[in-house]
């Protein structure tokens, strides 16, 4: 069959791994350590997709200012330049376990519904330059679906892999 007309739900991960609004910063990063996740849904009790997080949200909690403001100021002659500004984080161990989930969620994520096209996943894909994207059903995460998810199955198709 050709894949681009074939449903997400055909293709994606149904065991995707999730964390709720109130995982801890350390639980977090020990969770995606442990899974290889970079990029996780964040659902409420009854499985509702909140949002996504992932280690650029991560990140940006450390960072004094947005990204944005970060690129006006490295344009100003005057002021230093720091490169390594992801290696230069303020630290303390309390951030470990107070910051939660719920602190850094990202609520404008990019989804699709289950009964999508592949076709349709990997267009929106690219637009967002994006490699994974939670897969929804009346706003309940359904699964995942990312390239090497597409990947894996057009290798499957060719027999490359069993």
């Amino acid at each position: 069959m050709d894949i681009e007309k074939l449903s997400v739900a055909s293709v994606m991960r149904q065991d995707a791994p999730t964390v709720k609004p109130s995982t801890t910063l350390q639980q977090l990063i020990e969770f995606m350590r442990k899974t290889n996740q970079y990029m996780l849904p964040v659902v409420d009790d009854d499985n509702i997709l909140l949002g996504i997080v992932n280690y650029r949200g991560i990140l940006n909690i450390f960072r004094p200012f947005s990204k944005s403001v970060s690129e006006i100021v490295e344009r100003m002659p005057f002021v230093e330049k720091n490169a390594d500004e992801d290696l230069n984080l303020e630290l303390s161990p309390e951030m470990g376990t107070l910051i939660l989930v719920a602190d850094i969620i990202n609520t404008n994520f990019v989804s699709i519904e289950e009964t999508s096209t592949v076709r349709e996943a990997r267009r929106l894909m690219r637009l967002h330059n994006i490699e994974t994207l939670p897969v929804v059903s009346d706003k309940k995460l359904m699964g995942v679906l990312s390239l090497l998810d597409i990947l894996v199955y057009i290798f499957k198709e060719h027999d490359i892999l069993k």
